[in-house]
């Protein structure tokens, strides 16, 4: 949401987020942000997630579109319990207009306090539907407070209508990476001989799983002609040992600066991660690990722009692949385009004005 958050603000309104756990990084990108809860962290959220959802819907191999239909439900009435705090907020800020994330009830619901608008803002390829909220246990919180769910709520869609089933939304965005600031290293800018291959997990899944699955991709990439950047964060990487000449462990740094500069991503299918891919044209190897990610690894790969596998399968001759693949290349590129022809965050905001 930062990139439209900013053209808000370009535009001249006033713009706060109230939020919680990592959400609260949107104050890093120079935005007022406000702490709903406290002391929240991500691996709250998705161990209280994960104790409620029945096993086949979390399993890494069986969530697909057609199980959000029956997830969808369950994550908003588990998040239930975070929503009055942030709907407290929203009546303190008294907004004119409310763009939420359309897992988490807190949205519509202050805006049907205050008498608003509100439109969903998408955060990946998966699309939910706003009448996810409409029956038990998901509309629980709008019976708490007497008031009805909105008949008909807006979505800005920020995936390309390629990667997308169905029509596309009344808005679809450009999708324009915000990965957070920082000082770029000297070697992130330095030439190389060799292809750069960019290795990421994202930000939940060493929290929620460890370092384990990184283990199988430094152990394939020594055999491969290229340079590998492994962009762990702050975790302790002494667990790897040894690593191969060609691989280097980094902390975090903007995923698009080290994109830029990539000829290929291997990562977990986040939609972050994989849309800033898509933006920049960079051929995708997916090794999706349950949530959304085998829905987004589905999608790429279906299109032609990604490769998608287990990670207990990754080997030397997959990368190889990866680089040498023409065809992955060459969509990739065609994605790219396409997300370029989209409006931009500013061009939207007039659009947005109107409600």
């Amino acid at each position: 949401m930062v990139p439209l958050a900013w053209a808000f603000r370009l535009s001249g309104h006033e713009v706060t987020f109230v939020a919680a756990g990592s959400g609260l990084a949107a104050g890093d990108a120079g935005l007022i942000t406000l702490d709903a809860v406290p002391g929240l962290t991500t691996a709250h959220i998705v161990a209280g997630l994960a104790e409620a959802v029945p096993d086949h819907l979390t399993s890494t191999q069986n969530l697909a579109a057609k199980e959000m239909d029956k997830l969808m439900p369950l994550a908003i009435s588990i998040w239930d319990r975070y929503v009055d705090e942030h709907v407290r907020l929203a009546e303190r800020v008294r907004p004119d207009l409310v763009v939420y994330d359309p897992m988490f009830t807190a949205g519509p619901l202050a805006a049907a306090k205050l008498g608003v608008p509100c439109v969903a803002h998408a955060f990946g390829i998966v699309r939910f539907r706003p009448e996810h909220f409409q029956e038990p246990p998901a509309n629980a919180a709008f019976v708490r407070h007497g008031l009805q769910v909105p008949d008909r709520i807006e979505t800005i869609d920020v995936a390309p209508p390629s990667l997308l089933e169905g029509p596309p939304s009344k808005w679809t965005m450009r999708y324009v990476p915000y990965n957070g600031g920082g000082v770029l290293p000297d070697w992130l800018l330095g030439e190389s001989d060799r292809p750069r291959i960019a290795v990421t997990l994202g930000t939940v899944v060493p929290e929620t799983h460890g370092l384990g699955e990184y283990t199988r991709i430094i152990e394939a990439a020594g055999a491969v002609d290229a340079d590998f950047v492994i962009a762990t964060g702050a975790e302790d990487t002494s667990q790897f040992g040894e690593l191969p000449p060609n691989v280097r462990v980094t902390g975090w740094v903007p995923l698009g600066a080290l994109l830029r500069g990539s000829a290929a991503a291997i990562h977990h299918g986040g939609a972050g991660t994989a849309l800033t891919c898509s933006a920049l044209g960079v051929p995708q190897l997916i090794l999706p690990n349950g949530a959304d990610r085998n829905i987004n690894a589905d999608a790429l790969s279906a299109r032609g722009g990604a490769l998608s596998m287990r990670a207990e399968d990754l080997d030397a001759s997959a990368i190889e692949t990866l680089l040498s693949d023409h065809g992955l290349r060459s969509v990739a590129e065609e994605v790219r385009n396409e997300i370029e022809s989209l409006p931009t965050p500013a061009e939207l905001v007039p659009e947005l004005e109107k409600l």
